[in-house]
Parts: C-alpha cells; sequence; structure tokens
C-alpha cells in the first residue's frame, strides 16, 4: 500500500512554521498554556507586571487581590527569563522589553487552538 502525503501551496510566512515538537514544548508548560489563555482572552495588550500579578494568581488558585508584591515578582522573573522568551521566538507573544508590554503574537492561534477550553 502506497502512503499518500499532500503539500502546502499557500505561501510562506516570514517565520517557519512551528513544529510539532516546539508546539508540544511551548504547551508542556502549564504556566505558559495560562499565559497563552489569557493573552488570547485580553481585549488590549497588557504589562509585565500585571500579567506577573495574574500568573501568580493563577498558580496559587486567588485572585490578584490576595497576592502579595514577592510572589508577583517571582512569577514576573519566570516571565522575563523563561517563558516569554521561549513564546516570542516562535511568535505566540509579543513582548517589549523596554515597555513591558506583552500582548498577543502573530500565531497565537496556532497553540491556543490546541488548549482545552477548561484551562
Amino acid at each position: 500500500m502506497e502512503r499518500q502525503t499532500t503539500t502546502r501551496t499557500s505561501p510562506p510566512n516570514t517565520r517557519t512554521e512551528i513544529s510539532v515538537e516546539t508546539l508540544f514544548d511551548v504547551l508542556s508548560s502549564p504556566y505558559r498554556r495560562y499565559v497563552l489563555s489569557f493573552l488570547s482572552d485580553a481585549t488590549t495588550p497588557t504589562t509585565m507586571g500585571d500579567l506577573a500579578y495574574h500568573v501568580a494568581a493563577w498558580e496559587a488558585d486567588t485572585s490578584i487581590t490576595e497576592i502579595d508584591d514577592e510572589d508577583a515578582t517571582e512569577a514576573e522573573i519566570l516571565l522575563y527569563h523563561v517563558h516569554l522568551p521561549k513564546m516570542e521566538t516562535i511568535g505566540l507573544v509579543d513582548y517589549d522589553a523596554e515597555s513591558g508590554v506583552v500582548e498577543p503574537g502573530e500565531r497565537i492561534e496556532v497553540a491556543t487552538d490546541c488548549i482545552p477550553a477548561s484551562e
């Protein structure tokens, strides 16, 4: 039995396609899944500080008013050094380190389509 494959004929993006391995790696972190869900639901760009409070509240399963500055700072450090760079590299988020603004990237739907609505 012969195996058939299809080839896409759509114009190439400015970035290369996201490999399944890379997408699975990004989505393997509940932290990153939360960030992607949060940003895809946001109606305006957010700041790194606000995002850090939301992530810390999500992680502690509480409201942002219950989060202390230390927990938010810890979340911000992880976002800045680990999670945002990984997602920005493949176009899932756009992050301006100078202004601290974070917003959905041009390819965020590639990832959010894989995240269950319950997350």
